[in-house]
């Protein structure tokens, strides 16, 4: 009876032997509890972000103040940008209505036999570059950077006339603020330095006009602007220049009449020194 026992043992060892050596076969195990292997969707990296270049610039002074002494003034901009690079720099005054007036000799006499409106004149232009202005608009620029001739062919007629009277009449306009130091002829130079450092001397004429101006500087790449930064320029009149000014605008009549006054008090204190001397 023991014999028939061991005998049922050893058979069912084997039979247990045989599933395990089976289950091999077939293959690894598989948790039920474990959810199924599902492939995920491919994901791309991120394609890398184009940086612009660097462009920063600041000037020496934050205004410019009119004062009753006023004779003109300079201001230095400097800068820093990414080499490599040309830059270019524009000072645009508030644009404003002139007038041109066209004047005749007629029997020795001086007359306006005629008159021309523009709208959008820039107050002041000035332009200064770090090579010839005309070589790098040459290289296709686009219409940001404009020079003074492009500018003026921008402004808009205030009242109809042919081209060629248009022409003549903005021609007088250059002139006329290129005498007043308005349109300088000259194109400034920007000095670079170390190719990344930047400066250049902003001249400020003595008649200018107050506004808020608007200081730009471009950094060009084989002939295309890569970056651009810009800051306002206010212009403004401060001291005792500023309140007189000030008080002609808001009271008028009464301005009119102290400045009669005082030229007669002026005028009869000047006859009193020279009856006495």
């Amino acid at each position: 009876m023991i014999r028939a026992g061991l005998l049922s043992l050893s058979l069912v060892t084997a039979t247990l032997l045989s599933a395990g050596a089976l289950a091999q076969q077939a293959g690894p195990r598989v948790d039920p509890g474990a959810p199924p292997s599902l492939p995920g969707p491919a994901i791309e990296a991120p394609a890398p972000a184009v940086v612009a270049p660097d462009l920063v610039m600041d000037l020496s002074a934050p205004r410019v103040s009119i004062t009753s002494a006023f004779q003109g003034e300079k201001l230095l901009l400097f800068g820093m940008f990414d080499p490599p690079g040309e830059v270019v720099v524009v000072v645009s005054g508030p644009p404003a209505r002139e007038t041109v007036l066209r004047k005749e000799r007629f029997l020795y006499l001086w007359l306006n036999t005629g008159r021309q409106a523009f709208d959008d004149v820039p107050a002041y232009y000035y332009i200064a570059a770090s090579q010839p202005l005309q070589r790098l608009l040459a290289r296709g620029t686009g219409g940001e950077i404009l020079s003074l001739e492009d500018r003026m062919s921008t402004v808009h007629a205030a009242t109809p006339r042919a081209s060629a009277e248009l022409a003549r009449f903005r021609s007088g306009l250059v002139e006329v603020k290129r005498r007043e130091g308005l349109f300088p002829a000259d194109i400034g130079q920007v000095s670079i330095q170390a190719n990344r450092l930047f400066r250049v001397d902003l001249p400020f004429p003595s008649r200018l006009p107050e506004g808020v101006y608007d200081v730009r500087a471009y950094l060009l790449r084989d002939g295309k602007i890569v970056a651009a930064v810009s800051r306002p320029l206010p212009v403004s009149k401060v001291g005792f220049n500023a309140q007189l000014a000030g008080w002609a605008g808001r009271e008028g009549a009464l301005y009119g009449l102290g400045a009669i006054l005082m030229a007669l008090l002026v005028g009869w204190l000047g006859g009193a020194v020279v009856r006495r001397l």
